[in-house]
């Protein structure tokens, strides 16, 4: 009776953690990066923000700022990676990046924003994938930088340009009007 329950409970253990895992993977707008390689010297951050934690933020946020709230309210998950480059990840975390640049072009991500600077200075691309003409589903940013460092955005939800111009607005946010205005059209 003993190794049926426990049968039982790692059976459903089992269930739940692929049903999570394939929850988030089918979230529109969601992307999944594998892992990006550390540098020799270790220079690696990684932030993952569940939906949870950003309920909550939003409840917070909602006596102080209620359009902050409200569009963090909207968010479903936040994932940011920096990596430091040098000779021991450089060419792998630029080929995953370059290979997550082309998924998101396969998938039907419109880039709204390409940098390049010839001088080996950054290298940016920003891709959002709208629901409609009324809100974007995903939005991600990959950046190589001329300073030696990858970075990887990738935020998922209801973000609505109307949202997104009044918290720069508020926030005083320099280029996240520009992506409001962009993602508006």
């Amino acid at each position: 009776m003993k190794s049926l329950r426990s049968l039982l409970i790692v059976s459903g253990l089992s269930l739940a953690t692929l049903t999570a895992v394939h929850a988030v993977e089918s979230e529109a707008g969601y992307i999944d990066i594998g892992k990006l390689v550390p540098s020799a010297d270790g220079e690696f951050v990684e932030v993952n923000l569940s939906p949870g934690l950003l309920k909550f933020a939003a409840k917070v946020a909602a006596k102080e700022d209620p359009e902050a709230a409200e569009l963090i309210g909207n968010i479903k998950r936040i994932r940011v990676n920096v990596v430091g480059l040098d000779a021991t990840n450089r060419e792998g975390n630029i080929a995953k990046i370059a290979e997550i640049r082309h998924e998101l072009e396969v998938q039907g991500w419109m880039q709204m924003v390409t940098v390049r600077d010839k001088k080996g200075g950054d290298n940016v691309d920003i891709h959002v994938k709208h629901r409609g003409d009324e809100a974007i589903e995903g939005l991600v940013i990959t950046v190589i930088d001329g300073k030696g460092e990858a970075v990887f955005v990738n935020i998922v939800g209801d973000i609505r340009p109307e949202q997104l111009s009044k918290l720069a607005a508020r926030l005083h946010i320099n280029g996240l009007d520009h992506i409001a205005a962009l993602a508006a059209k």
